[in-house]
């Protein structure tokens, strides 16, 4: 049975929204998120958690291309999944498919065991959705972070 929209959207909370990045790098973004994510008292070791996400970036970049990536990784650091947004006006290297910089993030971090799997349905539900640059506009340019999820829910429901 496919994930509910609803579903996906429930991971997102405007405690881990970062609105404009001050980090430039992939380095300092990622320690963005680390310490955005530190924020819920349920994220334990956020030092391990960054890791996670610095290893999968070794392995190749979460940049999927039109200006948009989706760093990733399973983490004893938290109990369940958790999902951000992040927006940089400028854009930030990230050694996308497509070279250009990244203005739109989306960070997923769950257990290594989940119980109700949805993480690798809510990544595939993100890269779906951030196909369209009406989709990728409308996030980037939203006001506040309920306006980011009305936008983010319309993208997903296609």
């Amino acid at each position: 049975m496919a994930t509910s929209v609803e579903t996906l959207l429930s991971f997102f909370d405007e405690t881990r929204f970062i609105p404009s990045l001050r980090a430039r790098s992939k380095p300092g973004v990622l320690k963005e998120f680390a310490a955005c994510l530190a924020e819920d008292s349920e994220i334990r070791h956020t030092d391990v958690m960054l890791e996670a996400l610095e290893s999968r970036e070794k392995l190749g970049s979460t940049g999927i291309g039109r200006e948009v990536a989706i760093p990733h990784s399973r983490t004893l650091s938290v109990p369940r999944l958790k999902a951000l947004i992040a927006r940089s006006k400028k854009g930030v290297d990230w050694d996308a498919a497509d070279k250009k910089p990244v203005k739109l993030f989306f960070v997923v971090v769950a257990p290594p065991q989940e119980r109700t799997n949805n993480y690798l349905p809510l990544l595939g539900a993100l890269v779906s959705a951030m196909q369209k640059k009406k989709d990728r506009d409308s996030i980037l340019n939203a006001k506040t972070f309920e306006e980011v999820t009305e936008m983010l829910e319309e993208a997903l429901r296609g």
